[in-house]
């Protein structure tokens, strides 16, 4: 199964059997596949949800500002003095 690849046609799933015949590569190049595909889903999900905020705020006379959220962990930063 070197030379193959792991790519069904639309109404497959991958069969357990496809997968344990997998080399380590191929099942690591599908999970990347698979987790760009997750990501850009969510993007998508999150664009349109953005939007429909945004529509409906509109609708009742609202200006709506949306700003990624800081999701950085752990202890801040101290500001450098300037001197």
């Amino acid at each position: 199964m070197e030379n193959q690849t792991l790519t069904p046609t639309k109404a497959e799933t991958f069969a357990p059997q496809a997968l344990n015949q997998a080399t380590d590569q191929q099942l690591t190049e599908l999970i990347k596949q698979a987790s760009a595909i997750l990501e850009a889903r969510e993007a998508e999900r999150t664009r349109a949800a953005i939007a429909k905020i945004k529509e409906l705020a509109k609708a009742h006379g609202l200006d709506v500002s949306l700003e990624p959220r800081n999701t950085k962990r752990g202890r801040r930063q101290r500001r450098k003095e300037t001197t």
